[in-house]
């Protein structure tokens, strides 16, 4: 019923990448819960995809990353946070889109080109990379919670565009199989 803070630190994110472009907030779920986010999310973000389904009640990185791949433009450029959830959902849905990854982006300082610069942190943020990556066919970016300042503007008036009809079979592959015990000397896996 709630969106996630990170939610407002990604439209200050997309704005460091293109200060001119809209942001399209992408909603999954089920319910009045669903509905309480994608209005809350409205008044920052111009547009709210909601895509309403029993599947996708529960963030289910697999269901969610077939889907993306469905509806998005194959051009998007897609920001994730860099936690638990995205870093399963990330590297994937950026091979199934043929398009560029970047992982745990801290910063951005504009384009050159078709070439986003990108600032990484490495070694616990003992070390910084600077690097560019080519985002011209699309690109797939976990960005670090707390690296950027949270947009509370509030300034979008945005609208919730209902996209569940476009919502195809979310059938997953992967299913848990069994848990394997081992020793490795005085330990125990």
């Amino acid at each position: 019923g709630v969106a996630d803070d990170t939610a407002l630190e990604l439209v200050s994110a997309a704005q460091k990448i293109h200060p001119d472009s809209s942001q399209i907030a992408i909603v999954t779920g089920s319910g009045a819960d669903l509905d309480a986010v994608c209005n809350e999310l409205t008044a920052s973000y111009s547009q709210v995809w909601k895509f309403d389904t029993e599947a996708l009640a529960y963030p289910n990185a697999e269901a969610i990353r077939k889907l993306l791949v469905a509806v998005l433009p194959p051009e998007a450029v897609v920001l994730v946070p860099h936690d638990t959830f995205g870093m399963d959902f990330a590297p994937g849905l950026s091979i199934k889109m043929d398009s560029v990854f970047v992982s745990d982006a801290v910063g951005f300082e504009g384009m050159e080109g078709d070439s986003l610069k990108v600032i990484r942190q490495e070694y616990s943020g003992q070390v910084s990379t600077h690097l560019q990556a080519d985002i011209s066919a699309g690109a797939v970016i976990n960005v670090r919670p707390g690296a950027f300042q949270a947009d509370e503007s509030k300034s979008a008036a945005g609208q919730v565009i209902d996209k569940s009809a476009e919502i195809s079979d979310l059938t997953v592959n992967r299913q848990f199989l069994e848990i394997v015990e081992a020793e490795a000397g005085d330990v125990d896996i």
